[in-house]
């Protein structure tokens, strides 16, 4: 048997009779067409196409069933095409707000970022400049350490070349009151300029444990703007993310291109028969014409 169709069921869950509209008054405009309709499925089901005769009557039920079908929509659309100018006419009203507020909003978000970009170019630029400061300012402490250190091994050195030099005096005066001959003499001066070389050496490394080590200036950071702005109406904040825009469509690499059914069933249309990756085949199918 067909499949009944239930229409008395539609609307039942809403309030339908609202500004003059009411399904019940549309039913019965209906009511052929469910006959038609629930005769030709129980027809089709029925249906077995084994001849010429039989295929006859298949074709005249897919007809049938495509030219009620039409007289349904058009049915239809006589139904709602006064409501449907109206429901038009409310949606283009409604548009031509909300395109003014969907540019507003897009005005406002552009002149947000330049300001907010703005911003954030000026916190950069005195980000850049502290921390040029500090550098310069790293420098002189460096190289006001390293002068204090090369000061410091100096006077060490003079010290040590001073302290021998009176004691080398001491000692070769000694020798020559003793009477100390010439190779005495000339041991006590290769002892004393050795023992010079490891006092001005000593001296030298305890002024390099000693030596001065300049600060660590440490660059300050200029805060971020709070990115989010509150007001009665409602928040703005930045938020970032990553995009892709593509400048160059032929550098593309292949696995992020998506192949477009449409294109190829019109190239396929225009005759092409040899598309890499595709099967293009020749499929029958059935139409009804009416």
């Amino acid at each position: 048997m067909g499949e009944a169709l239930d229409f008395d069921s539609i609307g039942e869950e809403t309030a339908v009779a609202v500004g003059g509209l009411d399904l019940e008054a549309v039913r019965p405009k209906f009511k052929d067409f469910k006959f038609y309709a629930e005769d030709l499925l129980k027809t089709a089901k029925e249906l077995v196409v084994i001849d010429q005769v039989s295929l006859t009557t298949a074709v005249m039920v897919g007809g049938n069933a495509k030219r009620f079908a039409k007289a349904v929509d058009v049915q239809v659309k006589a139904e709602t095409l006064e409501y449907s100018e109206y429901v038009k006419g409310v949606r283009g009203i409604g548009k031509m707000i909300t395109d003014h507020l969907d540019e507003a909003e897009r005005i406002t978000k552009q002149k947000i970022g330049q300001h907010q970009a703005r911003v954030e170019m000026e916190r950069l630029e005195r980000e850049r400049k502290a921390k040029e400061e500090a550098a310069a300012l790293q420098r002189k402490l460096d190289e006001e350490a390293a002068a204090a250190n090369r000061k410091a091994q100096e006077e060490a050195r003079k010290r040590a070349e001073e302290e021998m030099r009176i004691k080398r005096e001491k000692e070769a005066a000694e020798a020559r009151e003793r009477g100390a001959k010439r190779a005495e003499l000339a041991a006590l001066e290769k002892k004393a300029e050795e023992e010079r070389l490891g006092a001005i050496r000593k001296a030298e490394e305890e002024a390099n444990r000693n030596e001065v080590v300049a600060p660590t200036v440490v660059a300050p950071v200029v805060c971020e703007q709070s990115r989010i702005t509150r007001t009665e109406s409602g928040n703005a904040y930045q938020a970032k993310r990553w995009t892709c825009r593509i400048v160059d469509e032929k550098k593309v690499p292949r696995e992020y291109c998506e192949p477009s059914q449409k294109l190829l069933n019109d190239s396929v249309k225009m005759g092409t028969r040899v598309i890499d990756g595709c099967i293009i085949e020749e499929i029958t199918e059935t139409r009804f014409r009416t």
